[in-house]
């Protein structure tokens, strides 16, 4: 029996501008430990992807860390796998993007660790064949992948144990995939089973997964390297004859490909449920779980899948509206201008385009950051101080964006509403806020998790999720889209306790239907047939015009507003974060010590105001999360046909 080798891989990554408490944090329980326990082994040979912007932080914030991989580098000991330097999904950006994105970081491997990456680990292992010819071009020889793309392409389970070529256009490139099996037993199984497991692998044991499950996931520190795991794992693999441990290089060097193969466009299964709405997600847990019960497990893995990776852009608006800006100023380019391409790229960071068990799209700071970045290279760009429509969100209709020297702004014609407010000065999206969905995973929360009996931690995959009585609270599903001057002709009760639970009546919620949409460089006009709304400009504002015929409902305009700091912000001087009704009142003043800035809603006659706290419900790697999203307020009007705000 041959020896089996270990083609051992770590993929750590931070999503870009993170906040440095939390990467200081995972750099003391994961990353030094890990590379400080490797060391110690100089035999046992592995490889690594760190994105970009971890990268640049371990240099200059752990120069000992860093210098520490270099000299791992340097003995032969580290393969060091390329890829998009800010980690994008590469399928979801233009090619001239990807290939600037993947020059950065090979140069930087390159500069620092002596050597230039002939891998890649392809972010969230999300593929399409239309990256094979942009990867060839930088130079590029075989990328990371799922068994589970070459099970779903027809290959057996037991030819899993090598790499395949694939090509495209006359591209070709080898794609190694990884072992499902072998990467959810490390590093939560026995590490001598693991060992025992891989010894009877034969050919290529294949392992490439997240380095944060060796000390930042819920329990690793403590299981990896208080309790010895890792140590004793690399013991059992060295002393175990059928074992030889190999970077990727090495092994593509050595060995021939097992044949050729033409994956099918997916990321790995659980990425395809959880891109589904949270219905169809349910609906295909329950369709596994029956074949699974008549046997016939190995059908369901390989011919029951959910959608692709940029089913999220579909799933989620504001993901949608962060790509198609980013698309947008990415075909705006203006060449030659470094600031524009630093700004760009970084805005294309993947962490907050999607969501699965981690909280992604629903980190409010990941949103802002992104938002930040797309401002900064919008601010590269000239622009005229006017009203255009185009098709700017990609969706076969037009919007309409305002520029100014202080704004810049987009109103959307489901529902004819302003969906984005950013700030020029100081790069920030105020209508930067997260409608509150239904998630699959809302049916869960209901136990907390447990440990097995042999003491080993669970892999959040098997976790179960408890929630507090607050956030059971806020675990409202919204009717319509959360932005700026949504209407409502409502019937009946309308207070707080009705605004915040979604609970009032209205025929047809306006917010959800399409305005039809006209205008010029000095204004848009929005309309339904009930509804007009005419948007313009004067001065530092933007004034919105709203005539209402053949209705005798109560109007309500609802404005959602997001804040860095919510409990920092006062409204009319009461706090932010707490809700409030505001009396026959015809203006609100909302400051913010963050931005230092001021919003002010004033209308042309009273109105009652009501406010409250917009909070998600929300599952991630450590269990339920809470988090403020942003404030929502309404203005209700009294039966009127006509109010300027």
């Amino acid at each position: 029996m041959s020896k089996t080798s270990l083609l051992l891989g770590v993929h750590s990554h931070q999503p870009v501008g993170n906040f440095d408490h939390v990467v200081i944090d995972a750099t003391a329980k994961a990353y030094r430990p890990f590379f400080q326990t490797l060391w110690l082994y100089p035999e046992f040979k592995f490889s690594a992807h760190f994105s970009g912007f971890l990268l640049e932080f371990i240099r200059d914030h752990d120069g000992e860390l860093f210098e520490l991989m270099r000299q791992m580098s340097l003995r032969g000991q580290v393969e060091w796998f390329g890829g998009g330097f800010y980690e994008p999904i590469l399928a979801s950006i233009p090619p001239h993007d990807r290939k600037m994105q993947i020059d950065k970081l090979s140069g930087f491997l390159e500069q620092h660790f002596g050597q230039r990456p002939r891998g890649v680990w392809l972010t969230e292992r999300v593929w399409e064949s239309s990256i094979v010819a942009d990867l060839s071009d930088c130079g590029i020889e075989y990328v990371i992948i799922d068994d589970y793309h070459l099970l779903c392409a027809g290959v057996a389970k037991e030819r899993l144990n090598g790499y395949y070529l694939t090509e495209n256009g006359g591209k070709t490139l080898s794609v190694f995939p990884i072992s499902q099996a072998l990467r959810y037993q490390v590093p939560f199984w026995e590490y001598g089973v693991v060992a025992q497991n891989i010894a009877a692998k034969g050919g290529a044991a294949i392992i490439y997964d997240d380095g944060e499950k060796f000390g930042v996931w819920p329990g690793t520190n403590d299981w990896v390297y208080e309790k010895g795991w890792l140590k004793n794992f690399i013991e059992s693999v060295l002393s175990n004859e059928m074992i030889t441990t190999e970077r990727y290089c090495e092994y593509k060097n050595a060995n021939a490909p097992l044949g050729s193969v033409y994956p099918i466009e997916v990321s790995y299964a659980e990425m395809g449920e959880w891109c589904l709405s949270a219905k169809d997600t349910l609906k295909l847990e329950s369709l596994k779980n029956e074949l699974k019960n008549q046997q016939k497990e190995d059908e369901a893995e390989r011919f029951v899948r959910g959608a692709t990776w940029k089913n999220f852009l579909i799933k989620y608006s504001e993901s949608a509206r962060i790509h198609r800006r980013m698309l947008h100023l990415s075909a705006s380019n203006p060449h030659n201008d470094p600031i524009f391409d630093e700004a760009l790229m970084k805005s294309q960071c993947n962490d907050v385009l999607w969501h699965g068990i981690f909280g992604g799209l629903y980190l409010p700071n990941l949103r802002d950051n992104a938002w930040q970045y797309l401002i900064e290279a919008t601010n590269r760009l000239r622009h005229s101080a006017a009203f255009t429509l185009g098709d700017f969100n990609l969706d076969g209709l037009n919007e309409a964006r305002l520029v100014t020297p202080k704004v810049y702004a987009q109103f959307e014609p489901r529902g004819g509403m302003l969906t984005e407010l950013s700030l020029r000065d100081k790069p920030f999206n105020l209508l930067n806020t997260l409608m509150r969905r239904y998630e699959a995973y809302h049916q869960k929360i209901i136990v907390k998790q447990e440990r097995s009996d042999d003491g080993a931690i669970k892999t959040i995959h098997d976790s179960q999720l408890t929630a507090s009585e607050e956030a059971l609270r806020h675990l409202v599903i919204d009717r319509n889209e959360r932005g700026g001057f949504v209407d409502h002709l409502v019937e009946g009760d309308f207070d707080l306790a009705t605004f915040f639970a979604q609970t009032f009546t209205e025929n047809s919620p306006l917010a959800n239907e399409l305005y039809a949409l006209s205008g010029d460089s000095s204004g848009a006009v929005f309309t339904n047939g009930v509804i007009t709304k005419t948007f313009s400009v004067s001065g530092e504002k933007i004034v919105c015009e709203t005539v209402i015929s053949g209705s005798d409902k109560m109007y309500a305009q609802e404005h959602n507003f997001h804040f860095a700091n919510l409990n920092a912000v006062l409204i009319n001087g009461k706090n932010g974060d707490q809700e409030h009704i505001f009396g026959a009142a015809q203006e609100l003043t909302l400051y913010d010590p963050y931005l230092d800035k001021t919003v002010i809603i004033r209308a042309d006659r009273q109105f009652i105001a009501l406010a409250h706290p917009l909070f998600t419900v929300s599952k991630s790697e450590a269990g339920v999360d809470l988090t403020c999203q942003g404030v929502a307020i309404a203005l209700s009007f009294d039966r009127i046909d006509r109010v300027c705000v």
